[in-house]
């Protein structure tokens, strides 16, 4: 195990985080979530979720630029994971609400129906944006991180799933502490698919990418009044 790769892991592993955070914080500001209806002025000229999707797919092509060759696997053998990977992607959102709920009934909280964060925001312009987070989180927590912690590391695969999966979710401590409960559960099932595939990021993808859609597309359809 040589120091430069071990050391391009752990950068991965943590810079990619919570520099991506500061900068989407200091796009959107760190005041907590914006008053009902406010919309600031700079974020109707240029959504900030667009200026994060092109810093963090910057990082992403710099870390595919510097990893090993031939360690990014786009396609898999079996296209049986395609079709998994959508229904999986369908299921997620649930599946984080139903985490959600559980905690907040823990908690003995009111647990309302399942919706778009509020500080998500809508708009040809931010599905896109969010479309290419999703390719960035894909190539940098599947592909480049968890591909190196399983080749040449050797780590066990439940170990390195683990690992990228809860730095996976703390890359969304923006949205609160809950989200990042249900972001590192989807981080799991989105690893574990990256391993059954044979390292393919496009299956993960396929259902990250689906995921988004349902919560930016379906989701806030289903709940127009």
């Amino acid at each position: 195990m040589s120091t430069p790769i071990l050391s391009l892991s752990l950068l991965v592993l943590v810079s990619v985080a919570f520099p991506g955070q500061a900068f989407r914080l200091l796009l959107t500001g760190a005041g907590g979530p914006p008053r009902p209806g406010a919309v600031p002025a700079a974020a109707r000229r240029f959504p900030p979720e667009v200026g994060f999707a092109v810093a963090l797919l910057a990082v992403a092509a710099l870390a595919v630029a510097v990893a090993p060759a031939g360690l990014v696997v786009l396609t898999t053998g079996n296209p049986l994971w395609y079709v998994v990977a959508v229904v999986l992607g369908l299921a997620a959102p649930f599946l984080e609400y139903l985490l959600g709920a559980g905690v907040l009934l823990a908690r003995r909280q009111r647990v309302g129906g399942i919706g778009v964060h509020e500080r998500v925001g809508l708009g040809p312009l931010r599905v896109l944006a969010a479309l290419g987070i999703a390719v960035a989180e894909e190539i940098l927590f599947r592909s480049v991180a968890l591909g190196l912690l399983l080749d040449p590391f050797g780590l066990l695969s439940p170990l390195a799933i683990g690992l990228t999966a809860l730095v996976y979710g703390l890359n969304h401590l923006y949205y609160g502490w809950l989200t990042v409960a249900q972001k590192t559960l989807t981080g799991l099932w989105l690893g574990a698919l990256f391993v059954l595939s044979g390292h393919s990021l496009l299956v993960p993808l396929i259902a990250h990418v689906v995921q988004n859609l349902v919560v930016l597309v379906l989701l806030p359809r289903w709940n127009r009044p």
